[in-house]
């Protein structure tokens, strides 16, 4: 018998496992975001064009679940968990966000004494390639046994282990460097750019660091942190977080939290751009102008 799912979020990640879920037959899907407050939200219009079966609200999305998948972002993931817990009868309670392991002892700490059973995901890549079959390690006492029936749904699941906070610490410490990665190169090539010297930047950077055509590698880490810029400073806050809590500088991870909050704010997510040259001049007009209206 097919399990009954609720997605919490309907972002990018609940909305590619919803259509997956379904292409693979599976009937009883429930969604709540809470943005469908506003009819108008983009995660309203989508689950509208995706027929999705709308929650009047998060009670009724975890009432009588076999499986609640929280999808939302880093800054509710808690706040999710503890809103959830009143309403979890025997669910697997899977947590996908991208949080510190202080914040996921947090959640099953909020879930601690309820029927639900806490599982926490890292999703170790982008899930938009991949989709359902991003790679995910799982987490805590019950990752070894939801294993299967994630398994049976179509998802690519390896348990890393039963202490919480341990699939976090990998992901967020490779987050550390990726998204710091894309903050690095958002700054170098605004310089560079700036000085009109791009051309021979990424000529360096080709033998510094071998990459077939670093033109479409700076041209998709700069535009990750504009589709995405405030998941991911909320990710990142997480990840300074982590490393506060062990006693380690933070410093770069902190500026990168900076950055992508930036970039994520300058409102270019739906530009069509050509030329990575006519990319980093959208970039700097519009930060300019940002800039401008803040001072005036």
């Amino acid at each position: 018998m097919s399990p009954r799912l609720a997605l919490i979020g309907y972002g990018e990640v609940g909305r590619i496992l919803h259509a997956d879920l379904v292409a693979r037959g599976v009937s009883d899907i429930v969604v709540h975001d809470r943005l469908f407050a506003d009819p108008a939200s983009p995660p309203s219009r989508a689950a509208a064009e995706d027929q999705a079966r709308v929650a009047s609200g998060l009670a009724e999305a975890c009432a009588g679940r076999d499986l609640v998948i929280s999808a939302v972002t880093a800054g509710e993931a808690l706040n999710v968990a503890r809103a959830a817990r009143p309403h979890l009868d025997q669910a697997w309670f899977l947590d996908l966000n991208s949080v510190s392991p202080q914040t996921r002892k947090a959640e099953a700490d909020a879930l601690a004494g309820s029927k639900a059973r806490y599982v926490e995901g890292a999703v170790m890549a982008p899930i938009g390639p991949k989709r359902q079959q991003t790679p995910i390690l799982l987490g805590g006492p019950h990752a070894a046994a939801v294993a299967p029936l994630l398994d049976a749904l179509g998802f690519s699941v390896s348990p890393a282990g039963e202490e919480i906070g341990r699939a976090s610490a990998i992901k967020l410490s490779r987050s550390i460097f990726v998204k710091g990665l894309e903050a690095i190169v958002t700054e170098s090539l605004a310089s560079a750019r700036h000085y009109g010297v791009e051309a021979e930047v990424l000529a360096s950077l080709g033998n510094t660091l071998p990459h077939p055509d670093w033109p479409a590698l700076a041209r998709y880490l700069l535009t990750r942190p504009l589709v995405h810029g405030k998941r991911r400073s909320e990710e990142m806050a997480e990840a300074a977080g982590m490393l506060a809590a062990a006693g380690l500088d933070a410093s770069m991870t902190r500026g990168t939290v900076e950055v992508q909050a930036r970039q994520g704010a300058l409102g270019l997510t739906g530009e069509p751009f050509g030329r990575l040259e006519d990319l980093l001049d959208s970039i700097a007009e519009r930060t300019t102008a940002l800039s401008s209206q803040r001072k005036s």
